[in-house]
């Protein structure tokens, strides 16, 4: 039997506005589809929810390859999957969608979780951080309260000084053990970033993500050197060359979101040649359905059996109003994943679904 491909496109607002990877911008509602591959047995799922700002190809641009591969017969897996990556590049975020459906699909044939495909190793208890907003507009004691260990917030969307300000108030009010994930997406100059790194030097930072607007492997050498704190590459990965980026003894630590990667398998890859590199490799959604952030779990527990007990960017589900989906369940900061084949989604809620977004 052919495999069928269909889409579903969906609109869920959020709870409150996400600050996006644009300094003067925040997301208030995510749109996509929910893509399906069935074969005679079963369905697979994935989640398509291109954003731009995050390094995907537009939303245009997503729909129409995924029109064109619903149009055409595929008689497996494995020849759809050899296309997509061919096509991974130019159109990562639709790639991942069809590509996570694909593998759902065929774990499911093969009785497997997902994450047991990518890795034999995979984890089935992974950590995950808290999203707790931007540094001057923070939910940090809500988090605390809910068990999070380590707190996530956007900097670089105020002035440098008032950041600072907000970040040492917080500090003020973490218990003992808790750190900060910080992300800059970007924001500052190699001054503002150096001195943000000198300023917050004693306080409980655990990383600082993406702190340069022109990030070249140089130039983050040189910051990574002044500071104890971890620097983290996400949205500049995919302007550098791999080899290059991997042979730098000062990176550290990569982000991976497989809608911008292009797909499960190429992070996972990714994720193997910087653990041999001695790299930490840390798995984010982008504010996915329930279905991406399942795909997103599945990824992060196959990584954790590379590199064991780094909280992974997984706890987004909350910031939605609805889903398509029952997203998984994080309780104190860890996930426990089931060892049901494939995404183990068993259900989706199609009274979410619409087409209002074509």
């Amino acid at each position: 039997m052919a495999l069928q491909i269909q889409l579903a496109p969906y609109s869920l607002p959020l709870a409150c506005p996400w600050p996006d990877a644009s300094r003067d911008a925040s997301l208030t509602q995510r749109k996509g589809w929910v893509i399906s591959i069935c074969d005679d047995q079963h369905r697979g799922y994935g989640d398509c929810a291109p954003l731009p700002s995050a390094g995907t190809e537009s939303k245009a641009a997503a729909h129409t390859l995924i029109h064109q591969f619903s149009r055409r017969t595929w008689n497996s897996t494995q020849t759809l999957l050899a296309e997509l990556e061919r096509q991974r590049h130019a159109y990562p975020a639709a790639c991942y969608a069809l590509e996570t459906a694909a593998l759902d699909l065929h774990s499911q044939n093969a009785e497997l979780p997902l994450r047991k495909l990518l890795n034999d190793t995979a984890s089935d208890q992974i950590l995950a951080n808290a999203m707790s907003g931007s540094a001057c507009r923070e939910n940090t004691l809500q988090d605390q309260s809910q068990g999070f260990s380590l707190l996530k917030l956007k900097v670089g969307r105020q002035e440098l000084h008032e950041e600072i300000r907000c970040l040492k108030k917080i500090c003020a009010q973490l218990t003992p053990g808790v750190r900060l994930r910080l992300d800059a997406n970007g924001s500052w100059t190699q001054s503002e970033a150096s001195d943000f790194l000198d300023a917050v030097a004693k306080l409980p930072v655990e990383s600082l993500e993406e702190p340069l607007r022109n990030p070249g492997l140089i130039e983050f050498s040189q910051l990574q050197s002044r500071t104890p704190i971890t620097l983290a590459l996400d949205e500049s990965i995919r302007r550098m060359d791999p080899n290059e980026l991997l042979a730098t003894p000062a990176i550290r630590r990569l982000i991976l979101k497989p809608g911008v990667q292009g797909g499960l398998r190429y992070s996972y890859s990714l994720a193997e040649k910087a653990a041999a590199a001695g790299k930490e490799c840390v798995v984010t959604t982008l504010v996915d359905s329930a279905v991406g952030v399942h795909a997103a779990c599945q990824l992060a527990a196959a990584v954790d059996g590379l590199s064991p007990g780094l909280a992974h960017g997984l706890a987004t589900s909350s910031w939605l109003c609805k889903d398509v989906a029952c997203p998984p369940r994080i309780r104190a900061g860890r996930l426990s994943l089931s060892n049901a084949p494939g995404l183990n989604i068993n259900e989706i809620f199609s009274a979410n679904l619409s087409g209002a977004f074509s």
